[in-house]
Formats: structure tokens, C-alpha cells, sequence
């Protein structure tokens, strides 16, 4: 994902002669880094100047961030060349361009829950119930076929990381072989769906197709669905 810098400042009188060879000095050095992608730079009537820096990755951002001349740069800005600064990090979440009579247009969020659903398995695989719970809101529902059958007085939900908590426990304690095998995840803006094997020593591979519905970052509900 890239990523763009929106630098804006004002210089301190009597300063400019000075900063206008160093600045593009930075430039010309910000330009030969892996990951730079281009830069604008705009000077408003009052004297506000705004820069627009875009880099490919967050990665790369942050190895130019830390290049020793451009340390130096910054300690020399505060010090002697800005009278203010402010500067935003901003991540490329949706867009669209049009160029050349071609409209394209980008969804990243659309993926942003998947890495929950993948979090949500290997915490599975690994047992660990803290992480798998730290995937869900405090107030969130979970509902499973299989919650009916042992406890039908829930009508097969559960509400809470205290009532999870007990439920896989005890699943852990009492299937030592369960294990989920993914075979699909489908991921949404604000969802998420996960299809698996459940495969347990002794019993029959169940298809199991679960969803997330998700919210700020962690799951509100989950919902089991038996194939």
C-alpha cells in the first residue's frame, strides 16, 4: 500500500537563501531511495508551504525516514530553517484516477479482514485461547450449531469473551485432535468468511463455513454454519 506525506511548515524570515540548496539536496537524495514514488511541493499566498511525498510502502517510508543525512536534515530544520512544521502519515485506503480516458479505481480496505481471519486460525491451531479472544469485541456473539446441541438452553449463542473462553476450553479439553483445515477465506469491508475442514480423530471431515462480522478492527459477531 502506498503511503504519502503531507508536509506543511513556514520557514523563519531570513532563512530562505539558505534552506532552498539543502532542500534540494533532500530532494535529489529522496528521489534515488527504493520505494520513493514522487513528490509536489506548493507555497500558499501567506507564506504556508505544503509538500506531498509518496512512497511505495511503509517500509521503505521509514528506512528514508531514519537515512543518516536525512536525520541530519530534519535536526537542522528545527534548529535553524522552520519557525512551524506539522506532517501527517496517510495510508492509501480508496481511490480512484482517471488518465488517458481510463477510469480505474482501489478498495484496500476490502482486505483489511482477512488478516483477522487468519489470526483467528493459527491462534485456533496454536490453542491460544488470549489471542483468539483478543480478535473479538467484549460484547460479541458467537453461534454454532454445536453450542445448541451441548447447551440448548443458549439456543446456540453465546455472549461475551468469558462464555467463548469456557466453550473452547472445554472443546480443547475434551477433542485433544480438533483441527480446522482452511480451505477458503472471503473477506469484505466489513466482514469476513471462512470456510474449513473440521477434521477429528474417529468422526467424519464436517465442512464448516463460518463469518465474521467486524467492526473498528475486532469481531462483533461470528456465526457457524455446518456444511
Amino acid at each position: 500500500m502506498k503511503h504519502v506525506i503531507v508536509f506543511r511548515s513556514r520557514l523563519r524570515s531570513g532563512v530562505a537563501e539558505k534552506y532552498g540548496p539543502h532542500a534540494e539536496a533532500m530532494h535529489h537524495l529522496a528521489i534515488a531511495q527504493p520505494g520513493f514514488v514522487s513528490s509536489k511541493d506548493f507555497t500558499a499566498e501567506d507564506g504556508e508551504r505544503v509538500a506531498l511525498i509518496e512512497w511505495a510502502s511503509m517500509p521503505e517510508l521509514e528506512a528514508w525516514r531514519d537515512l543518516g543525512p536525512h536525520r541530519g536534515a530534519q535536526e537542522l530544520g528545527r534548529s535553524e530553517y522552520y519557525a512551524a512544521y506539522s506532517l501527517q502519515i496517510c495510508g492509501e485506503l480508496r481511490g480512484s484516477r482517471f488518465a488517458d480516458g481510463i477510469h480505474t479505481h482501489f478498495d484496500h480496505q476490502r482486505h483489511q479482514t482477512r488478516p483477522i481471519a487468519e489470526a483467528w486460525l493459527a491462534a485456533f491451531e496454536a490453542r491460544d485461547l488470549d489471542a483468539l479472544l483478543s480478535l473479538y469485541n467484549d460484547d460479541a456473539t458467537h453461534t454454532s450449531p454445536k453450542i445448541r446441541e451441548r447447551h440448548p438452553e443458549t439456543g446456540g449463542e453465546l455472549r461475551g469473551k468469558a462464555a467463548m473462553r469456557a466453550w473452547w476450553q472445554d472443546s480443547f479439553d475434551r477433542l485433544p485432535s480438533l483441527r480446522y483445515i482452511s480451505t477458503q477465506i472471503t473477506a469484505g469491508p466489513d466482514s469476513v468468511v471462512l470456510e474449513y475442514i473440521r477434521r477429528l480423530d474417529g468422526v467424519p471431515d464436517l465442512p464448516i463455513s463460518e463469518s465474521f462480522d467486524v467492526r473498528d478492527g475486532l469481531i462483533i459477531r461470528s456465526r457457524v454454519f455446518h456444511g
